[in-house]
């Protein structure tokens, strides 16, 4: 079980951290959103379901769960920080697609036009790094999972977003 306090200890880790100023001054062309205590529980209750859920397939098949622990190690690693770059200009390059479903909801629940929205969706947070490194240790591990993980979510083409994660994962690691 991933306690919370191990989860706010690695957001705010100095391997993290360093993480995000590179890819801040790295990537300059990227929309970067300023970092902000107000939003931490909500990060942190993000990534304790991702963990949540990830960790509860892995012992549907007999897999060790994941532990923060596993996370820190690729902090460090070349092969990760290329990841996140390179999965951070990838997004940046998709075409954001609103169903007819979502439309009304942005426009007058969230208040905001479609243009808003798209803009907000290609802002980044230092919460990516963490969602990179669940992903990374998992496509690292035990890549079976991630693909189970994406079709839990009923996410569209998860097969097509798990292959498109690998490549990346593939191409980064050599």
């Amino acid at each position: 079980m991933t306690n919370r306090i191990d989860i706010k200890r690695l957001l705010q880790s100095n391997g993290l951290k360093e993480l995000w100023q590179t890819i801040q001054q790295e990537l300059p062309q990227l929309h970067f959103y300023e970092e902000d205590d107000s939003t931490e529980e909500a990060r942190i209750d993000y990534l304790e379901d991702y963990i949540s859920e990830c960790n509860t397939l892995l012992r549907k098949s007999n897999f060790q769960e994941m532990s923060i622990k596993d996370l820190y190690i690729y902090l460090s690693s070349d092969s990760f920080e290329a990841f996140c770059k390179q999965d951070f200009l990838e997004y940046e390059n998709t075409e954001i697609v609103i169903d007819e479903s979502e439309r009304d909801y942005i426009l007058n629940e969230l208040e905001m036009s479609e243009d808003e929205y798209k803009q907000g969706c290609k802002m980044y947070d230092y919460l990516h790094i963490a969602e990179n490194l669940i992903d990374y240790y998992l496509l690292d591990k035990h890549p079976e999972i991630l693909l189970e993980y994406y079709k839990s979510q009923e996410w569209k083409e998860p097969e097509q977003m798990f292959k498109d994660k690998m490549n990346l994962y593939s191409m980064c690691k050599i």
